[in-house]
């Protein structure tokens, strides 16, 4: 039985560039010994196109966790406040950190949602709630 995990099929790939084989031939030959567990086509693209430019490990690396603290919170939250339409780039050039940093902080963190080009709380407080329902129940909103 041909271990056929994604690793093994990854070990592949430099063994057969080394062989100056183009990626189109690496699938063709992967998917003869492989079958239905082949790797993607795109899959097998991207690791050439990794190994090429000089990747010698065939284990994913490990995602970027975003490390995030009070100061940058609360930062991010007033220069949200002094302008609703500031955009993520923005922020991000302004306290000098990664535009996904920025994007967890104010999506996660913060709870904000873009609404016609303004950040707005995606949460209504109790007083947002009372006066939505003040409109909804006047004649006017209907007419």
């Amino acid at each position: 039985m041909i271990d056929s995990s994604r690793s093994a099929q990854r070990a592949v790939i430099p063994f057969l560039r080394t062989e100056w084989e183009h990626a189109s031939q690496i699938y063709r030959r992967t998917k003869e010994v492989y079958g239905e567990q082949c790797l993607a086509r795109c899959t097998i693209y991207r690791w050439c196109q990794r190994y090429e430019a000089g990747r010698v490990n065939i284990k994913d690396l490990p995602e970027a966790h975003v490390v995030t603290n009070n100061a940058t919170i609360s930062a991010v939250y007033e220069l949200i406040r002094e302008n609703r339409r500031i955009t993520i780039r923005e922020i991000a050039g302004e306290l000098l950190i990664s535009k996904g940093t920025v994007h967890h902080i104010i999506h996660k963190s913060l709870g904000y949602g873009k609404v016609c080009a303004q950040w707005v709380p995606k949460h209504l407080s109790e007083n947002q709630k009372i006066a939505r329902m003040g409109v909804c129940l006047t004649q006017q909103f209907l007419h």
